[in-house]
């Protein structure tokens, strides 16, 4: 091996910290030594950076790596005063450390699970709710459409027999004509035309409107129907 190691140069490095790097280029030199560690690995141009308990870290040619004393020549052990028991106790020190980390985290992330489970349950009966309001609109929407489609035929028929009754009725006599406008006794002659025609007018006027009602009583039916059935998949997804 080309060169040895020299472990009170990296002790005066390890007590000496960062002002060794400070030092002027004038004044004495730092000494970098290669490193050979039980396993063969080499460390090239190291210095010592660090030292805890179960070992030291080194700055080498390649970046930085921590070594335990475990894995140092036994000289090197001696000189760092490697305590097998200390070492120990301080990385189950560390070990015990990280279980309580880890344990501290499951316990946070079932915690922030139930959070979210139960958020989730809040949300799906809210979308519920809503969808219960909104079936029972649509119900009361479609009670009030139909309401108002009987109401239009119940006046086209009568407006229709109003027509048939002045049509069958003699020219010169009075028949009784029940209109949307009320009972009254009419002459059916032929002076009587303007009255047939705004009959007629009004037939034809609210038989429209009948099937514009009659088709957004469909639509509301459909919407009805189709709001059901989301509501029974949200109550089948909350079971």
């Amino acid at each position: 091996m080309k060169h040895t190691v020299h472990f009170a140069v990296l002790a005066a490095l390890l007590f000496a910290g960062t002002a060794v790097f400070a030092a002027d280029s004038s004044k004495d030199k730092v000494e970098k030594h290669t490193v050979t560690l039980k396993s063969g690995k080499v460390l090239e141009d190291a210095v010592v950076l660090e030292k805890k308990p179960n070992g030291v870290t080194l700055g080498h040619k390649d970046g930085a790596t921590f070594v335990r004393y475990a894995n140092m020549p036994e000289k090197a052990q001696k000189y760092f005063n490697y305590d097998p028991e200390e070492a120990a106790n301080y990385e189950k020190k560390i070990e015990n450390q990280k279980k309580a980390n880890q344990k501290a985290m499951e316990k946070q992330k079932a915690k922030e699970k139930k959070q979210q489970s139960e958020q989730d349950k809040r949300n799906k009966e809210r979308r519920i709710a809503q969808q219960e309001q909104t079936v029972r609109k649509l119900e009361l929407q479609l009670e009030e459409a139909k309401k108002r489609l009987q109401n239009t035929e119940n006046t086209v028929s009568q407006d229709r027999n109003a027509l048939v009754s002045m049509v069958s009725s003699n020219n010169n006599s009075r028949v009784s004509v029940d209109t949307p406008w009320g009972v009254s006794r009419v002459r059916t002659s032929n002076n009587n035309s303007a009255v047939r025609n705004k009959l007629m007018k009004e037939v034809d006027t609210m038989s429209v409107k009948r099937d514009n009602q009659a088709q957004d009583v469909i639509d509301l039916q459909l919407k009805l129907e189709s709001a059901q059935k989301t509501l029974e998949k949200l109550k089948e997804n909350n079971e």
